[in-house]
């Protein structure tokens, strides 16, 4: 930050230095995060394809020196997927090779819902979800052989776009935080 240029706002150069510069010292962890009472895994059962591990987990290495900003579940295409705890809905959008992507604001934490082919029935932007609701389905990845519920979570202390190009190593907002420890924890 040897040239800062005083903005501080989504386009600056400061705000995404100073976001590069938390999320690279400051990992994303659940310490952030206190969750109250028991959360819902978000599908029926736990692939035997572990999200600890490979591709799938959190913190893995992707194209471009960009880091994996989620969880993979893998799950067969048209899997139903549940909300983890009561919440909100906040979008539904186009994510990533022909699937979509919901964000829900749960009481904890922020949840994206990603690769998913379709939202449930009256799962739409204001809506109010109870934990394990059915929230959408699992998507087909075009071109890839392989289905999967990408899940991301965000501790709700910053607000705007989950997804910020140029804020590495995540390409995220700054309240990033590792989902592993609450899917480890999740009924």
């Amino acid at each position: 930050m040897l040239k800062p240029d005083g903005r501080i706002d989504p386009g600056g150069k400061t705000i995404q230095l100073l976001n590069q510069k938390y999320v690279t010292n400051n990992k994303p962890a659940t310490q952030d995060v206190h969750v109250s009472g028991n959360i819902k895994f978000p599908l029926k059962t736990r692939s035997p394809s572990s999200y600890k591990s490979g591709m799938r987990k959190f913190g893995s290495n992707r194209s471009g020196a960009r880091k994996h900003a989620g969880c993979d579940l893998y799950a067969p295409i048209g899997t139903p997927v549940y909300a983890m705890d009561d919440g909100e809905v906040g979008s539904f959008y186009a994510f990533y090779l022909g699937t979509y992507a919901l964000e829900i604001t749960h009481p904890d934490f922020v949840a994206r819902y990603g690769e998913l082919s379709k939202a449930a029935p009256n799962v739409k932007k204001g809506a109010k979800v109870k934990k394990g609701q059915l929230i959408g389905y699992v998507g087909a990845l075009k071109g890839l052989n392989m289905s999967m519920l990408h899940l991301e979570l965000y501790s709700g202390k910053s607000t705007g776009s989950l997804t910020v190009r140029g804020n590495k190593p995540y390409q995220r907002r700054a309240d990033l935080i590792d989902p592993t420890p609450i899917l480890d924890k999740a009924i």
